[in-house]
């Protein structure tokens, strides 16, 4: 049916439709390259830009989802590489501009401010000059980008390695269907012991026999990051990473300290699932399953919706008039099908919608995937109705706080409208989990990366051993004595991909701490808390993140900020020992 599939038409009508406007693109990008650089020039070549930007992304988000639509399309295909080959040229063109602006005097940007309306660059400008202290000189960057392939082998070989070419068995006690690392986590939630201990066995057993060439490739990744922070000034790989969205390291300090004061909470949960489970022993293979195997809920597409309607009334009415719209205008393309792409996201550009792919199974994991999707599109919703192109794009520091605001604003109104015990140890454990995979885990994550930084910037060359030794301290540290010690599990930083990702996953958890104490205001009907929350969905990127956030009522540079959000996870597990002893 027509209304769950998104409405791309609406784009364009077709492809040839896009293809104009990719002629209109090369126009303006041909002007870009023969304007004069010069700061009496400025203006137009900051408006001949944002045409071809904006032009560059509209064509973006039609030609990719087109394609994951269905990828089977040879059409879609080759207008995504017609696509990619645009937006270099677009980047070729532009690529003059920050070392340009960056040659320009005060008193010359001063004067440039003064007239007509170009007060408005200031602060899109200012972002840029940031970088001034950490930029080089014109030939030296252009060697450092003729060079960023290279930095990429450690990542391209780990995912060359880990998806391509090992071979993790089959699990024969699962009728010898194959173990891949996308469907891991599957077996891990199966019912049958056996079943869990083979796959966690088969899949760390492998991947240790390959140690010495992960050690090998995350080390170099590791090396390079530390070289380029030096090359470009900058006091670590760290510093470097932080600043891109001008977040001070004691943030990044300030998470790993609130997370260690709370780890007693997390040993107690774990004590719980042993003991609810029957277990004497309690293995890391045992962590995922359920704890409440009498609840059994489907949650068809219609009635996830009218529950997400409802779970996010708090939000006010008028934002919930622009969700059903939403749901009405088709921006979600719904279900599962040959040729579509797997998985879930939104995307959109400043010109379109911002459209959702989804592929929806009436689960409750499903429901909260649409409803964490809806934050992230409601976000670029509100960034863009009350910003210039310039302004719209929020960073991806707080890109997760508006999607997990959604899920937790959501869990609480289906903690406060269980029907019986069983659902509400069921949704409990759901959001302790959320909380344990997002913040906790994402720590640890996050532990590792700092110990490891500090040591290679220290001097040492890291072997698979001291990868196995740092990884270990922490598994001990953060799942305590209720479950038993596995030497195969300190291989775990062999098989995490966001370890190239630099520097990322402490995102998720400050986001998570963000989104939970911002939604525990909202839903109590603070008004004010609503009030400056909704201001936040409206800020686009007018200000950095901290200070976003602090606008919106958390000090992320507090440690007591994240502390009241870790309070929230106390809580939850004090619940469920309650139900479980109920």
């Amino acid at each position: 049916m027509e209304k769950y599939n998104w409405s791309l038409e609406k784009i364009y009508k077709n492809v040839d439709e896009a293809r104009a406007e990719i002629k209109l693109c090369d126009e303006f990008i041909e002007k870009i390259v023969k304007e004069e650089k010069s700061v009496k020039n400025l203006k137009n070549i900051m408006e001949l830009s944002e045409k071809a930007s904006r032009l560059v992304e509209k064509l973006y988000t039609y030609s990719y989802m087109k394609r994951d639509e269905d990828s089977r399309v040879p059409e879609a295909q080759k207008l995504a590489l017609e696509v990619t080959s645009l937006g270099s040229r677009f980047g070729s063109a532009t690529a003059f501009f920050d070392p340009f602006l960056m040659s320009l005097s005060d008193e010359e940007l001063e004067n440039f401010y003064k007239e007509g309306d170009n007060e408005k660059y200031r602060i899109h400008f200012e972002n840029i000059l940031r970088f001034k202290p950490h930029t080089l000189s014109a030939d030296e960057e252009k060697l450092l980008a003729n060079c960023s392939e290279m930095e990429r082998t450690g990542q391209n070989s780990f995912y060359m390695l880990s998806y391509a070419d090992m071979d993790y068995g089959n699990i024969e006690s699962k009728g010898g269907e194959k173990l891949t690392p996308a469907n891991f986590n599957t077996f891990l939630l199966d019912e049958n012991e056996e079943v869990r201990k083979e796959a966690f066995d088969k899949m760390y057993k492998t991947v240790s026999n390959f140690k010495n060439t992960y050690a090998t490739t995350l080390y170099s990744a590791i090396k390079n990051l530390t070289t380029l922070a030096k090359v470009k000034h900058y006091p670590s790989a760290r510093y470097m990473e932080l600043f891109q969205d001008c977040v001070p390291e004691t943030v990044y300090d300030s998470l790993i300290e609130s997370i260690e004061e709370y780890l007693p909470s997390l040993h107690k949960y774990y004590g719980l699932r042993k003991k609810a489970l029957k277990k004497d022993k309690q293995y890391m293979w045992d962590v995922s399953i359920n704890l409440e195997k009498e609840f059994d809920q489907k949650y068809p597409y219609e009635k996830a919706r009218e529950l997400i309607t409802e779970g996010l009334k708090p939000l006010g009415e008028d934002y919930i008039e622009v969700l059903n719209r939403g749901f009405d205008d088709r921006w979600v393309d719904v279900y599962p099908r040959e040729g579509k792409a797997g998985g879930a996201y939104s995307w959109g550009s400043f010109d379109t919608d911002p459209y959702i792919l989804m592929n929806y199974t009436d689960t409750l994991d499903s429901m909260f995937t649409l409803a964490h999707e809806f934050g992230h599109s409601m976000h670029s919703y509100y960034s863009k109705s009350d910003n210039d192109y310039l302004y719209a794009q929020y960073k991806i520091f707080v890109a997760e706080v508006a999607s997990t605001f959604n899920e937790l604003t959501l869990l609480d109104y289906l903690l406060k409208n269980v029907k019986n015990k069983n659902e509400k140890i069921y949704i409990l454990n759901y959001y302790i989990n959320m909380f344990i995979g997002t913040v906790f885990r994402q720590t640890m994550f996050a532990e590792f990366e700092k110990n490891t930084h500090l040591e290679v910037e220290a001097g040492n060359a890291l072997t698979a051993d001291d990868f196995t030794r740092i990884m270990s301290e922490l598994n001990d540290k953060y799942y305590g004595e209720n479950v038993e010690k596995s030497e195969l599990a300190s291989y775990l930083w062999a098989r995490i991909p966001h370890f190239y990702t630099n520097f990322y996953v402490y995102k998720y958890a400050t986001s998570f701490c963000a989104a939970s104490f911002l939604s525990s205001r909202v839903v109590k009907g603070d008004k004010e808390a609503l009030k400056s929350y909704r201001n936040f969905l409206k800020d686009g990127c007018r200000h950095q993140p901290i200070e976003q956030l602090r606008a919106a009522g958390i000090d992320m540079e507090d440690k007591n900020s994240i502390n009241k959000a870790l309070d929230v996870f106390k809580d939850l597990v004090d619940e469920l020992e309650k139900e479980l002893e109920a």
